[in-house]
Order: structure tokens, then sequence, then C-alpha cells
């Protein structure tokens, strides 16, 4: 069943890339996170991210847009309390603002920011993700770095993330004017 749904969203943002001839930016991006988590339970461990990034060019220098993202993993105890609590999970979703500014034809710069736009899940701990994303585009390819600090409602965790990811642009490069 999660292969049967994680096929058609990828159907569906494929066909949505091929439609949208004037994008610059139509991609998927796959990332890893180391999240950190010191003020409760003093935990480390790793998250794995899929996302998709949209950008529309406004003008020849700046393209803007928008990209949604979830993924999970675990956190490990540092000092755990008992046998049974040594591992911890984690899952986030999030949205967030997308730009590129430069030559939108020639590797642009990428900036993106989340401001409390998701939710996450720190051990059952409900966290507010604030994102911030900077990073290149390459040909097809993009590297971006991504910083994380989740806010906790119930005051009980402290996160941050930090995290690289990697995307393949579907979209044409070159724009037709």
């Amino acid at each position: 069943m999660k292969k049967t749904i994680i096929f058609i969203i990828t159907f569906i943002c494929s066909t949505a890339t091929f439609a949208q001839k004037e994008s610059v930016l139509n991609g998927m991006n796959v990332g890893i996170g180391i999240p950190t988590e010191f003020y409760d339970l003093k935990a480390a461990g790793t998250n794995i991210h899929l996302g998709y990034d949209y950008a529309h060019p406004v003008s020849d220098n700046f393209s803007i847009g928008l990209y949604i993202s979830a993924g999970g993993g675990f956190l490990g105890s540092f000092h755990p309390y008992n046998e049974y609590d040594k591992f911890y999970s984690m899952f986030r979703l999030s949205a967030g603002l997308l730009c590129e500014i430069g030559d939108l034809d020639n590797k642009p710069y990428l900036f993106g920011i989340s401001p409390c736009l998701g939710l996450g899940f720190v051990d059952m701990d409900l966290v507010l993700p604030v994102e911030l994303r900077f990073g290149r585009v390459f040909s097809k390819w993009y590297v971006m770095g991504e910083l994380l600090y989740g806010i906790s409602l119930a005051d009980e965790t402290i996160c941050i993330e930090p995290s690289i990811r990697i995307g393949y642009n579907f979209g044409p490069r070159k724009r037709s004017r």
C-alpha cells in the first residue's frame, strides 16, 4: 500500500512537470539529516527526507514558488532512562516558500523558508518546524542545505536538525522568450 501511494504521488508530480513548460524549477529531492535533541531526551539520530520543489519565474533574475517535504527517522538517547527508552521516533511534514535568485538560466541560488508551516513529532511531542534552506542549481541537479529548529508546543523538547538535500529538476532549464 505504501509503495502504491508513493508511486501515485510521484506520477502526479511528474505529470504536472511535463505539463508546465514555463517553469524553471520543478523537481524532486531526497535528503538526510542529523537531528539532535538536548533538552529532555538528550539524543541524536538520523532522518530521511523526500520533497517536491516548484518555482515559477517572475523576472529574468527571480522566481518564486513553494516546497513540500516529509521525512522521518529515529533518535538514540545518549543516557537512556532504562533499557526500553533507548530509541525515539521522529516524523515531520512541512511546506514553505522557495525562491531562485540570480540568472535563472545559469546556476541560480536557492533560498527557502518555512515559518511554522507544518508539523512534526519528536517522541510524540508535537513540534512546529521553522526551516531555512539555501542552495544552488547546477544544470538539472541542485543541492540544498537546510537548518531546522523545532518549536515544541509542550515545552518538552528542543530539536535542531541540519540536513543536506540533492534534487533533480524535471522542468526545462532554458525559458522560451
